[in-house]
């Protein structure tokens, strides 16, 4: 036989040393035992009896009392005494046996939920890896994103919502956030249509209602194996399975898009009050996006051309209404003729139109703010900015191809 664990050796142990006494220990224990069985019985003799005749219980409980007292006077004695201590220690025993069964109950427990904890986790880590790998990288055009997440849902065939999400991110996700997930709300009896969510790495969009708002999710607002409520909204795990994966990897994919290289080098915010004045910030920021020989054209120059370089041209919008696909289009073909980059930038925006094709074409729109301060638009947008904010960030005294 193999070794006894611990436990069951030491309780072994324990009943051999309970079985070795003295023999007057048992004959006392015996009688006690006998003396308190007839004291019972005497008892009940004499209850059931008084129901019959008043001679039973005079003669029963006394032998009653009797049968009490001798099993005291045993028990006072020495032999008695070690009867009690090992009663005493048995019980014990027997309360030490059960608490370290309970011990190692309960560290088997810890040990399950631990490994069922690590499974759990791991299994989090596979989910939010295929979910990174699977979604378009940042600066995807927002449609593809958008198409990509639905065919997840069970709106992927229907148009409308389709469309609805585009408009959503067009005017609530910057072209640099990584679209990770679309989700609908749950649909009540006051709603026909379910509210629309989209989760990037930096933040969230909701539409409801003809109504659309950014949204920065909160750990409050996250009920685990339930869903996110935002306000009297409820997008549910349970409709939208990716939307769990999809929260644990925003930190992961806001790690991922953080730029690798700090921002410096950019021009100062400038405020604009006038469209010559939107027109010398945009030679400013065509400078920095490396166009370093830009210059503003003249007041009232011919074909719309508002900022002219060796390699590239702008035109500068400062309306309060999105800019269309036409003056997109006519922008490029007049680049196109120059053989030029296009770069555009508008106050307003740009109609989802204008911007699907302009990132066809590889057109750069930028939006700017009455700071002066542009955003990317569109992927190429994106990119120009990203490459200039990597050569601003390179050391002062660095020369390319030089040698060391």
């Amino acid at each position: 036989m193999g070794p006894q664990p611990p436990d069951d050796a030491r309780a072994a142990d324990d009943d051999a040393k309970a079985t070795r006494r003295p023999p007057v220990d048992t004959w006392v224990e015996t009688i006690q035992l006998l003396l308190v069985v007839l004291g019972v019985v005497a008892f009940l003799v004499g209850f059931i009896g008084a129901l019959f005749s008043e001679t039973v219980p005079l003669v029963a409980l006394p032998a009653t009392a009797v049968a009490g007292i001798i099993a005291w006077i045993l028990n006072v004695t020495p032999a008695g005494r070690r009867n009690t201590a090992r009663s005493q220690a048995e019980v014990a025993r027997l309360a030490g046996i059960r608490e370290r069964k309970a011990a190692r109950a309960e560290r088997e427990q810890q040990k399950s939920r631990a490994r069922e904890a690590a499974e759990a986790a791991q299994a989090q880590r596979r989910a939010v890896r295929e979910l990174l790998d699977g979604v378009p990288e940042r600066g995807a055009p927002q449609d593809e994103a958008i198409t990509y997440c639905l065919s997840r849902t069970s709106a992927a065939r229907d148009p409308r919502v389709q469309a609805e999400a585009e408009r959503l991110a067009r005017r609530h996700v910057a072209v640099d956030e990584r679209i990770l997930c679309v989700a609908l709300s749950v649909a009540g009896e006051s709603r026909r249509r379910p509210a629309l969510l989209i989760l990037t790495d930096r933040g969230a969009a909701v539409s409801d209602r003809g109504t659309s708002y950014r949204y920065d999710p909160d750990p409050g607002d996250v009920t685990e194996g339930w869903g996110v409520q935002v306000g009297d909204l409820l997008f549910s795990f349970s409709g939208n399975p990716r939307l769990w994966t999809a929260l644990a990897a925003r930190a992961e994919a806001a790690a991922l898009s953080a730029r690798a290289v700090p921002l410096t080098g950019r021009p100062e915010p400038r405020l604009i009050r006038t469209p010559r004045e939107a027109e010398l910030v945009a030679v400013d920021w065509m400078r920095y996006l490396g166009f370093t020989d830009a210059v503003a054209t003249p007041v009232g120059a011919d074909e719309g051309i508002d900022v002219i370089a060796e390699r590239g041209l702008a035109q500068v919008k400062m309306e309060g209404r999105p800019t269309s696909r036409p003056t997109v289009q006519q922008l490029h073909g007049v680049a196109t003729a120059k053989e030029r980059e296009a770069v555009f930038f508008s106050l307003g925006g740009y109609t989802l139109p204008a911007a699907s094709w302009a990132s066809q074409h590889g057109i750069a729109l930028f939006r700017y703010d009455h700071q002066g301060t542009p955003e990317a638009v569109n992927p190429p947008a994106l990119r120009l900015m990203e490459a200039a904010d990597a050569r601003a960030s390179e050391p002062a005294d660095a020369e390319p191809g030089g040698d060391a």
